[in-house]
């Protein structure tokens, strides 16, 4: 018997004829001590209710608050901002002028301050008295994204490359905003993307290009460009911006056309997709607005994971920092995942729904999203050798078996196997193998005589709600010189 490792980290992009490895619905767990495999592929978690009672348009925003007496979680659906307690018991904060787009919040502990593009409004947490909107004469008119940083909310401007601080004495206050408190990005001429503060550095991303500013507490403006840091890349989606893994991730696209995602390492960009992964990002640049993608972070038994989904391309990728590896997340249709916005909530990891305004809180024992079939896909490396007939007598794939379910679709669960002969471009079923019943723990899961090809490409298939965990394959291979 053959030894055949299935599981690459690699996935098809260019051609399926220099890869056809892909991972859908799952993660890459890389295993330091080698005990019965250098990694395992594990099923993502499950989505289940939250909210439920915020009617059909999807959150704009959410905004965790857990330092308040009492954390809440902040969410606006169409023009109303909600608060939400601990127990999913939402209540009505106040309304605003716009009822779509993308929405940034940013609190100091007592003020929640939001942008829609259009307006700015604040929220006193501790002693509240209703949504008030900003009127101060100096505010911008087009605020875009809002950060804090050293006792300053600062917004940036969505037309043009002006910035600017709120009041910070005689106290913080996010109504006021004076003149002498705005400044503009200089180091290219496109309008400010986005701005995002990460240790005590302002970064402030243009289309092209990218500043550091810091506070130098200088009398007439308290910050100021750190000399010799600005790059010349910039920020192609401004809301796929996320904090992770102590650093700053997105979607960043240089001037020569290229897009990738990128983490930020104090002022130098460090590239995480690879050539693969490129290819296909900067096929959307080309082909399809990238502007609207999504980026949420989150971190996942152990796990720095990003999230960015394309809403034009209808397909979501995830990074994993541990394993350095990236799979796509699919709903029960093979669209982009359901999640969109992203709360580190007191009650755990929540996201909200790209297609209504559901609530949802990640599940690592639900397999499901809220009822709906989560399908997880594995597929191959190539088998092949020097073009040579290879014949498969018998698979077996490596499990966490019985793992069935009490009652239901589950009971029994089963993986179903499809194979390609043509270098994974068409592939055919050739039957399902059980993964076990419950406690049924020396299931195998296995496959017998699947004839002859010149090039092998496997693919595993669940779609039973039950855990899936693999981690590994073996195989009786005939011909060449395995």
């Amino acid at each position: 018997m053959s030894r055949v490792q299935l599981f690459g980290i690699g996935t098809q992009s260019a051609s399926r004829a220099i890869t056809a490895a892909k991972r859908i619905n799952c993660y890459v767990e890389p295993r330091k001590e080698m005990d019965r495999t250098v990694f395992a592929l594990i099923g993502r978690p499950g989505l289940v209710p939250f909210v439920t009672t915020l009617g059909a348009q999807p959150s704009r925003a959410l905004w965790p608050v857990n330092s308040l007496s009492t954390p809440l979680l902040f969410t606006v659906n169409n023009n109303t901002l909600y608060s939400i307690d601990n127990t999913g018991v939402t209540a009505v904060i106040g309304t605003i002028a716009t009822t779509s787009g993308d929405i940034s919040m940013a609190d100091d502990g007592t003020y929640l301050l939001e942008v829609d593009g259009t307006n700015g409004y604040t929220y006193n947490m501790v002693t509240p008295a209703g949504l008030n909107q900003v009127t101060s004469a100096t505010f911008t008119t087009t605020p875009k994204t809002v950060t804090w940083q050293e006792n300053y909310f600062i917004v940036t401007a969505g037309s043009g490359r002006q910035f600017q601080l709120s009041q910070i004495s005689p106290s913080v206050n996010p109504q006021i905003w004076p003149s002498v408190q705005i400044n503009f990005a200089g180091t290219g001429a496109g309008s400010l993307q986005a701005g995002m503060t990460d240790h005590n550095v302002l970064n402030l991303f243009g289309p092209d290009y990218t500043e550091y500013w810091q506070d130098s507490g200088g009398p007439d403006f308290p910050f100021s460009k750190i000399p010799g840091a600005s790059q010349e890349f910039g920020l192609a989606a401004p809301f796929s911006l996320a904090k992770f893994d102590n650093s700053v991730i997105g979607l960043f696209k240089n001037r020569q056309g290229g897009a990738n995602v990128s983490r930020l390492s104090g002022t130098v960009l460090q590239k995480v997709s690879d050539q693969d992964m490129d290819t296909i990002f900067t096929g959307y640049l080309q082909t399809s607005s990238v502007s609207d993608a999504q980026g949420i972070s989150f971190m996942f038994n152990g796990h720095p994971m990003y999230l960015i989904s394309f809403p034009t391309a209808a397909t979501s990728w995830v990074y994993d920092g541990l394993s350095n590896a990236w799979s796509e997340w699919q709903a029960t249709d093979g669209t982009r995942f359901w999640g969109n916005k992203f709360a580190n909530f007191i009650r755990g990891l929540v996201v909200s729904d790209y297609r209504s305004g559901n609530i949802y809180k990640f599940s690592t024992t639900t397999y499901d999203d809220n009822g709906s079939t989560i399908p997880m896909e594995v597929i191959s490396k190539h088998i092949w050798e020097d073009d040579k007939y290879l014949g498969i007598d018998r698979l077996q794939v490596d499990i966490e078996a019985g793992v069935g379910l009490v009652s239901g679709q589950g009971v029994d669960p089963v993986m179903d196997l499809l194979v390609s002969k043509d270098g994974g471009f068409t592939f055919a079923s050739v039957g399902y193998s059980s993964m076990g019943r419950i406690g049924e723990y020396t299931q195998r899961v296995m496959w017998r005589s699947l004839g002859a090809a010149r090039d092998w490409v496997l693919k595993l298939r669940i779609t039973d709600p039950v855990k899936r965990v693999l981690t590994g394959a073996s195989a009786e291979i005939t011909g060449g010189s395995f």
